[in-house]
């Protein structure tokens, strides 16, 4: 039994691992690839776009259709359809076959990170859980870290159809999903009623005029809003079964540990697009290189995750999320007061990032289930993981736009300083009402 649950954790990682690296690789092929198709930069830039806008779409999808179909045959779905993304792009030389090569990738990569959550939630006792959810947060920072270097190595050495080759070996997953992975629905039982398109097609709305409304055109975001509103009066329905239930905001605890892994994304990803621009820029240094730091701290990072697990039972999951977030401050201070001008405090302001990131998805991955109702844990975990990739998104383009804007990185930084310090003040009402809460009692 526990040998299975150990393949289980290490097809899991493995998955997981490779979304992501899968999601940061082509960010460092993007010129070559742009030479060689002989497309314009805002052409190219469809390639990492439309991969993000279905991933984030694809995470919630695919915990809804957990009720509808089971975990084991979803996952083995995703696997396929990524594989046979990275098989199209790996042979195609044409700017229209590379762009479905990446839809299908990422409709079957959407899959990875959120069913991951749900089958270790669902099937692994409380200690194999929480390591399995600390091993997916550290494979999280880990694969924003070597993908950059491995992305940039393949890139020089075998050309930008490597990257789409490398990615065939999450087939490999498929050995475990069939040997190791249970079979079984979320909630252990499968969902009669009809599935909600309208709720799906709210939320498809609210991603794609999000994200492209932070990268293009703020009017967008007017569009944003109204599907939220179409999304709540939506929500009045009770005839089936929501593909976004609202009502799972009303918890506080839930609400706001989104809100802070929210900023915790933004503020890592728009880090891991500034730094390689810095280092470009400032310090001279070509894209292995920037690429070996990165992948040198993701690497340190994720041997911190399992310090930060054990931390867990010496402090709370908040406190954990707490110091984590002072952290990833102190690393941003140093980035936009000496790291502009000393590479030493630059890395060190990085390793610092990486380090609270690391610790805070830890903590949150394991407190996040506490947070939801059992029977909306699917929906919740869903939400959770749709939150992320829009702070993912969020973080790259609102950093271009500061650049765009004031052409000064410590402007970027400082931005992210200010969300982290709004991160840090939502904590702090949170520890107050719990606080007030024991005083009535």
């Amino acid at each position: 039994m526990k040998s299975k649950e150990n393949g289980l954790i290490l097809t899991l990682c493995f998955i997981v691992l490779s979304g992501v690296m899968n999601s940061i690789l082509f960010n460092v092929a993007l010129v070559d690839m742009k030479e060689e198709l002989k497309v314009t930069a805002s052409m190219i830039s469809w390639v990492v776009i439309i991969y993000t806008m279905i991933i984030a779409c694809g995470s919630i999808t695919y915990s809804k259709l957990a009720s509808y179909f089971q975990l084991k045959t979803l996952l083995v779905f995703g696997v396929c359809l990524f594989v046979c993304g990275s098989i199209i792009g790996s042979i195609t030389n044409q700017y229209i076959f590379v762009i479905i090569a990446r839809i299908i990738q990422s409709a079957g990569g959407s899959a990875f990170i959120a069913l991951s959550m749900i089958t270790a939630n669902q099937y692994m006792i409380e200690s194999k859980r929480n390591m399995a959810l600390t091993l997916i947060g550290g494979c999280l920072s880990l694969g924003s870290g070597i993908g950059f270097l491995i992305g940039g190595t393949f890139t020089y050495a075998w050309g930008w159809h490597s990257l789409f080759l490398l990615m065939l070996l999450v087939v490999l997953t498929l050995i475990g999903l069939f040997t190791v992975m249970p079979s079984g629905y979320t909630n252990q039982q499968k969902e009669a009623r009809p599935f909600d398109f309208i709720g799906l097609l709210f939320l498809l709305i609210f991603v794609v005029s999000f994200i492209l409304g932070v990268k293009m055109n703020g009017y967008l975001l007017i569009i944003t809003v109204m599907s939220v509103v179409g999304l709540m009066a939506h929500g009045k329905r009770k005839n089936l079964v929501l593909f976004v239930d609202l009502s799972i905001f009303r918890h506080f605890a839930f609400s706001r540990l989104i809100m802070i892994s929210f900023v915790n994304n933004a503020a890592m990803v728009g880090m891991v697009f500034l730094f390689p621009l810095l280092s470009e820029q400032h310090f001279l240094l070509t894209a292995i290189s920037t690429g070996l730091i990165l992948g040198v701290i993701s690497i340190l990072a994720f041997l911190i995750s399992f310090i930060a697990k054990k931390s867990l039972n010496v402090i709370s999951s908040k406190q954990l999320i707490g110091y984590s977030t002072v952290i990833q401050l102190t690393g941003f201070l140093m980035l936009a007061s000496v790291g502009v001008t000393q590479l030493v405090f630059a890395m060190l302001g990085v390793f610092a990032i990486y380090i609270g990131f690391t610790m805070m998805t830890v903590a949150i991955n394991i407190e996040i289930p506490r947070t939801i109702v059992k029977d909306k844990n699917a929906m919740g975990l869903g939400i959770y993981n749709l939150i992320n990739f829009l702070g993912m998104s969020f973080g790259p383009a609102i950093s271009s736009r500061i650049l765009n804007s004031f052409s000064h990185f410590s402007y970027a930084f400082i931005f992210f300083i200010v969300i982290l310090i709004l991160s840090i003040v939502l904590s702090l009402i949170n520890v107050q009402k719990m606080s007030a809460r024991k005083a009535e009692v």
